[in-house]
């Protein structure tokens, strides 16, 4: 297996679902914080759309996973560990991705609109538990949880990065230890002919 041709095929596959993650994250954030929705709406929208996301992510990556194995050379095999290794670094690199596309769109929202939006989703929130009867002293955590949102300052890109990077080697590498079990191939020894 060439070490470019690897890398470059990295590249491609983590940027393919990169951006589809990131469409994901944004449109996430936007039905969350911006979309003024009422919450029950939201939030069964916010539930469809993560699970489908879930789906689509975990077929990408059996899909890009079985195309590089497919192009290994038989005679030396695609092991558990370099399939388990390819998911995680694919991983990676779609995690710097949604990172990215998640701090331009925060910034071409308006961070003060997220937290308009945070605001007002934790207020409803509150609301609700407070018709189901929750004592007001228990209630009094979301005024926390409201000056949290007010004093924290918008995160940096590099943090949002960094932040994307872990969260997707996790969310690769949990899949990706059943996906390289099934898709990885022993080297196939074929007899020499005289």
């Amino acid at each position: 297996m060439n070490n470019r041709e690897f890398w470059y095929d990295v590249m491609r596959s983590g940027a393919i679902l990169g951006i589809v993650m990131a469409v994901s994250r944004i449109f996430e954030r936007y039905v969350l914080f911006y979309s003024g929705w009422e919450l029950n709406k939201a939030s069964l929208l916010y539930l469809g759309e993560g699970l489908l996301a879930c789906v689509v992510f975990i077929w990408l990556l059996v899909r890009f996973t079985r195309r590089r194995a497919k192009e290994c050379d038989p005679r030396l095999g695609f092991s558990y560990g370099l399939a388990l290794s390819y998911i995680l670094v694919v991983s990676m690199f779609a995690g710097i991705i949604v990172g990215v596309g998640d701090t331009l769109f925060t910034s071409a929202m308006g961070y003060d609109g997220f937290v308009t939006g945070s605001i007002a989703r934790i207020e409803e929130l509150r609301e609700l538990y407070a018709s189901m009867g929750v004592s007001s002293s228990d209630l009094k955590i979301f005024d926390d949880v409201v000056h949290a949102v007010r004093t924290t300052e918008q995160p940096s890109m590099i943090s949002n990065v960094f932040s994307g990077f872990n969260n997707y080697i996790i969310l690769g590498g949990l899949p990706g230890l059943i996906i390289a079990g099934v898709v990885s191939r022993k080297p196939e020894y074929r007899e020499m002919e005289f």
